[in-house]
């Protein structure tokens, strides 16, 4: 078969252009929001490739594996010493590597907590929710304001901790299928409703999203020139209650197929099998990170 060959004008990207002369409508506020929220939970909820393949997670029992990473979870949020977090973030390292998991794709889930935690432990750099010594400071109106030395270090281990904890629970979400996610939940004795609620939640989530992509690519198709941000924040927020709106018609009606195709409240899966040495193993060793939290 003769292989076929494109032109080269239709392989070149170009703006669309309005035969009536004017130029098509520029990604406004509505269109970069909706693609910077569908692109951030594709990238939280959708592992991708990395759930398959050898590593040293994803050889492990999806229960074990999941009672493992809360034990270290629990650890880093009890633990108050430096040394036992930089031990924590050894052990992330080692785990990320002999799990195949690159440095980009645990950074870019664990990047969106680190600029948020930043800024809400701003204010414990300074005097007046931490005293201390002083580092730098200004007068403002007559009253010194100053970042002290032990506001930066209570800032420092508060932003370490928390990365340490998004890090290990990215793993996890990296490592674990959503079938072995809930089968491990249930495993665990976690109540059913919980399973069930989750669950939900991941089936529906981006569907609502691409609804609302939807609306707004129709809505872009019927425009010519750009609107103004304030009309564009205006659509966005009435789009925004809409799919609120349809996402709780939406769960009724789901609810009620599901009632009648006869569902009692609990996510059925298949059972796992009974656990190996090697879960056992990862048990203990995270179970004993937990013990040394107490003592570091």
């Amino acid at each position: 078969m003769a292989e076929v060959r494109l032109p080269g004008w239709f392989k070149e990207a170009r703006g669309w252009t309005c035969p009536a002369g004017g130029k098509g409508a520029s990604r406004g506020f509505a269109e970069k929001n909706l693609e910077g929220i569908a692109s951030f939970l594709s990238g939280m909820f959708a592992a991708g490739g990395y759930c398959a393949g050898p590593g040293l997670m994803r050889s492990i029992e999806p229960r074990a594996r999941m009672a493992g990473v809360v034990a270290l979870v629990i650890a880093c949020a009890l633990t108050s010493r430096v040394a036992f977090l930089a031990i924590e973030f050894f052990v992330i390292a080692v785990i990320a590597a002999l799990s195949s998991l690159g440095l980009f794709a645990v950074a870019r889930r664990v990047l969106p907590t680190m600029v948020f935690t930043s800024v809400l432990i701003i204010p414990a750099l300074f005097d007046f929710v931490t005293p201390g010594t002083d580092l730098f400071g200004v007068t403002l109106g007559g009253a010194r304001v100053s970042i002290t030395r032990e506001g930066g270090a209570t800032a420092v281990f508060f932003l370490a901790r928390a990365t340490a904890m998004v890090s290990l629970v990215s793993i996890l979400a990296l490592t674990t299928r959503q079938a072995d996610l809930f089968r491990g939940l249930g495993g665990l004795k976690v109540p059913a409703i919980f399973v069930t609620a989750l669950f939900m939640a991941f089936r529906y989530l981006l569907m609502l999203l691409k609804t609302a992509q939807d609306m707004s690519m129709a809505r872009r198709s019927r425009m010519i020139g750009a609107d103004s941000l304030s009309e564009s924040q205006g659509w966005f927020s009435s789009r925004a209650a809409l799919v609120l709106k349809k996402s709780m018609g939406l769960s009724g009606e789901v609810d009620m197929a599901m009632v009648s195709r006869g569902f009692t409240g609990k996510v059925k899966t298949f059972k796992g099998g009974s656990l190996s040495g090697r879960d056992y193993a990862w048990v203990g060793f995270t179970v004993f990170m937990l013990f040394l939290s107490f003592g570091l």
